[in-house]
């Protein structure tokens, strides 16, 4: 063996090793993604640019979310040695824009059987910059808090509160503060997914947590109705409604029209939203998995928002009943598992979160109510269990809402926190709380609450559509 032929043996088992313990060390699974974009990305065309919203920006670049940058550019640096932390706060439209292309490009790469876990990697990478940013602003002074709260304002206003945007009428103009039954029209040029960024990475600074709820209340309806609606127009949805008549199915359905990413993605900010509020409110640092975030802060109420968004595009010549598993915690999970990848259910029982409170679903009824949701599932049985459980999990936390000024709870129902309950439309006694199906508010009375439903108006508290009402099995919550 020559010397020459030698040291080109050995560099290249050296280069060899180096890259093997990368691809090792490959958390997120970038530097596949980065070799693959570097070999297949082109930049769109000028025709492709004007009619798109977004800038056609090469997807390898660097991306800042706050105090995180994710160094994408360099070629030695591996798994969570991408994510580099920064001195200050900084959050711009194209970071989020840049991190949006990342997710979907990713997810969308190779071959499909492994598009499940290629989503769960970019969800853990998400909540992994969630975590870096929560704990450095926890970690920060209240002169440094206020500035940070201040960035991420002005950003979230420059987008929402501007009524023109480079010389034109801005399509996201009030967005969470018009009607939820505006015509989709007037969002066409929306990007959905940048607004959930905004409101996931954005709103826990500086919206209170009746705002969060709200807010993706009404972008949680606009969301789903927008990929349900483009699938439908490419018929990669099925029009008939007994398709629709489980969480699995439900699920199978958005999987086969290759709408599994985005609606992962809504569940994961919406959970990793819930749970930055709480962290960066309580001052707790941020050490969970993403698996224990999802048990904790899922939004048990999109799986309603789900189907009805999918049945509405469904051609029937009478009412359907929707299924009972479609309201119940089990369901979500079921539902979330399938599309994420993740199984939410919890060991043990485990405490929630305030915040996660308020996606809640009090779905049980009395018996004389038994039939409105139709006979239910087969593997439905464990009801009692699920409402017990609901229950305990409120009784270890009334002494922390107890605890808590009654104004700030007073706010998610228009009454006060102790003493009688009084409905806040007629201000009469409540003896039944009654709570809205379609948008899941409670705190009214069975007068009001049947009123509403039978003038066909909206929820007072929202606007969001309603369609019927239920009693809320523990009161003592509102």
């Amino acid at each position: 063996m020559t010397p020459e032929y030698f040291f080109k043996t050995l560099l290249f088992s050296v280069c060899l090793f180096f890259y093997q313990q990368g691809l090792a060390n490959d958390t997120y699974g970038l530097e596949e993604f980065r070799q693959y974009q570097m070999a297949n990305w082109k930049p769109l065309s000028k025709k492709q640019q004007s009619s798109t919203s977004q800038p056609g920006m090469c997807l390898v670049e660097n991306i800042r979310i706050g105090f995180v940058r994710l160094n994408l550019e360099t070629d030695n640096a591996y798994g969570d040695g991408r994510l580099e932390t920064c001195e200050d706060y900084q959050v711009a439209q194209q970071d989020f824009n840049r991190l949006n292309d990342l997710y979907f490009n990713y997810v969308n790469m190779g071959d499909p059987q492994h598009r499940k876990n290629r989503i769960k990697r970019m969800l853990r990478l998400m909540h992994r910059i969630f975590a870096i940013n929560i704990n450095i602003t926890n970690g920060k002074n209240q002169e440094e808090h206020v500035l940070i709260n201040s960035k991420a304002l002005s950003l979230f206003e420059n987008l929402f509160l501007s009524v023109n945007r480079n010389g034109s009428r801005n399509p996201y103009f009030n967005y969470f503060y018009t009607a939820p039954e505006a015509p989709e029209c007037n969002y066409i040029r929306v990007n959905k997914d940048l607004v959930l960024m905004f409101l996931a990475f954005l709103g826990p600074h500086f919206l209170t947590r009746h705002e969060i709820y709200i807010s993706f209340k009404v972008l949680s309806g606009r969301y789903i109705g927008k990929i349900c609606a483009r699938a439908c127009d490419r018929a990669l949805l099925s029009e008939n409604i007994n398709e629709y008549n489980s969480p699995q199915s439900l699920a199978n359905q958005l999987s086969a029209a290759g709408l599994d990413a985005e609606t992962a993605l809504l569940i994961g900010l919406a959970a990793m939203a819930s749970a930055a509020f709480q962290r960066m409110n309580s001052g707790q640092e941020s050490q969970e998995t993403l698996e224990t975030l999802l048990i904790r802060c899922l939004p048990y109420e999109f799986l309603s928002t789900i189907h009805d968004r999918m049945s509405c595009h469904c051609h029937t010549q009478r009412s359907h009943e929707t299924p009972r598993a479609i309201y119940t915690d089990d369901g979500m999970r079921e539902f979330t598992h399938s599309i994420v990848g993740i199984d939410p259910t919890p060991v043990l029982p485990v405490a929630s979160s305030l915040v996660s409170l308020e996606y809640l679903v009090f779905n049980d009824q009395d018996s004389d109510s038994e039939n409105s949701f139709g006979a239910p599932d087969s593997g439905n049985h464990d009801q009692s269990i699920v409402v017990q459980q609901q229950n305990e999990l409120i009784a270890q936390l009334r002494q922390e809402l107890a605890s808590r000024p009654a104004t700030e709870e007073a706010g998610a129902v228009g009454g006060a926190s102790g003493g009688t309950k009084k409905c806040p439309i007629c201000f009469k006694p409540i003896e039944d709380i009654m709570v809205l199906q379609g948008c899941g508010h409670a705190g009214l009375c069975e007068g009001c609450a049947g009123r509403i439903i039978d003038e066909q108006k909206n929820c007072p508290f929202c606007r969001e559509a309603t369609f019927s009402y239920m009693k809320v099995i523990d009161k003592s919550f509102y």
